[in-house]
């Protein structure tokens, strides 16, 4: 059951349209082309345009935060940019965001922002699926000499991500389990229960 700011929370992600039923490719197609279509969609990038709904997305993320021990947020870019900057300003934690992409000019900086080596940092995004942008960021997180123990997201669509990287000694802490979302969305008439049937019955059949 869901209360509080994670009831709230889960309710406007419906209202606003970023929770989405059809048939949808996800970046794990890139490189499994044959894999099943979802039948859900998440866009949490949309969130960003509805600022009254962040404070409760903040309250989501700084619950998942407490008690980890970290001395800077970093992103996942871009998705995660806007939310580790208001996780930024509640928790008083400097940002920093790894480059996924390679930069030909200027500094070439592979790390936005100033990190001291040696530090720790904890990764936030917005979801995980599987675990590749993850380990990605980490490891230029890690070439710049930052240690990353914990991954943050909002919502873990149980696609097998949470468990490699668990698998490789990493954290990996969830908001919402998608099918706790589905749930509650049909619990509360918000989807009927042959939408939730679909989507339990896609992450069946695509579980590793």
């Amino acid at each position: 059951m869901l209360l509080g700011d994670k009831k709230e929370l889960a309710q406007a992600l419906m209202d606003i349209g970023a929770v989405k039923f059809g048939r949808f490719r996800l970046k794990l197609h890139e490189k499994d082309p044959s894999a099943p279509l979802s039948p859900i969609y998440i866009d949490l990038c949309i969130i960003r345009s509805f600022p009254a709904h962040y404070k409760a997305l903040t309250s989501v993320y700084l619950s998942l935060l407490n008690g980890l021990r970290f001395d800077y947020l970093a992103d996942v870019p871009t998705a995660a940019t806007f939310i580790v900057a208001l996780l930024a300003l509640e928790t008083r934690k400097p940002m920093v965001s790894p480059r996924l992409d390679a930069k030909s000019h200027g500094l070439t900086n592979s790390v936005d922002g100033l990190c001291e080596p040696g530090k720790t940092a904890v990764l936030v995004d917005d979801l995980i699926t599987r675990a590749e942008s993850k380990l990605e960021a980490i490891q230029v997180l890690k070439d710049n000499g930052l240690e990353v123990r914990d991954i943050v997201v909002l919502i873990d669509r149980e696609q097998g991500g949470a468990h490699a990287l668990e698998e490789r000694g990493y954290r990996c802490h969830a908001g919402y389990r998608l099918t706790e979302l589905v749930s509650f969305y049909a619990e509360n008439h918000m989807i009927s229960r042959e939408q939730e049937e679909q989507v339990l019955s896609y992450l069946r059949s695509t579980a590793r």
